[in-house]
């Protein structure tokens, strides 16, 4: 269809380079009119021709498959995008909730090490912390091994927030 299209413009084009020629050397002015007369006409029946052949023969059959296949395209386009959105919001779900788990072991490391603080300032004696720490253990306060069993970690669970405004 598009080919077609695009010969039949460079045989307008051609014919219409051509013409101008012919109506430049006309033998006298007399005939220019006639000239230009045939040429018009000519050129309409050339840009008529390939138009009423799209519209009454098999151009409308080839515009009808390209725009089904078009159509098609655009479905198979949209699921994509639908399918990739999905993928795109469950990468994000997951990101948030180690965001949200990496946060809260944050705030446990640091509520452990205000609490080892504390009793640093109990203690008695001019003994320190490290110091106290035994071969197979290591100091809380810097989130390293201890002999103490890790506490594991409660699931957290995000509910969804309602709409934003109110209705009324």
């Amino acid at each position: 269809m598009g080919n077609s299209l695009f010969q039949s413009i460079c045989r307008i084009g051609i014919f219409m380079i051509c013409a101008q020629a012919v109506v430049h050397f006309r033998p006298k002015e007399a005939y220019e009119k006639y000239l230009k007369l045939l040429v018009s006409v000519m050129v309409l029946i050339q840009v008529f021709l390939p138009i009423g052949s799209f519209l009454l023969g098999d151009g409308r059959r080839d515009a009808v498959n390209a725009l089904e296949q078009f159509g098609q395209e655009l479905e198979q386009g949209m699921q994509e995008g639908a399918e990739d959105a999905a993928d795109a919001d469950e990468i994000l779900e997951k990101m948030t909730l180690e965001e949200v788990l990496r946060r809260m072991e944050e705030e446990k490391e640091r509520d452990r090490g205000e609490q080892g603080g504390q009793e640093r300032t109990e203690e008695t004696g001019s003994q320190s912390r490290d110091s106290q720490a035994g071969p197979g253990q290591e100091d809380e306060t810097s989130g390293q091994h201890s002999e103490s069993a890790p506490q594991p970690i409660a699931p957290v669970v995000i509910e969804p927030i309602g709409p934003l405004h109110k209705d009324g």
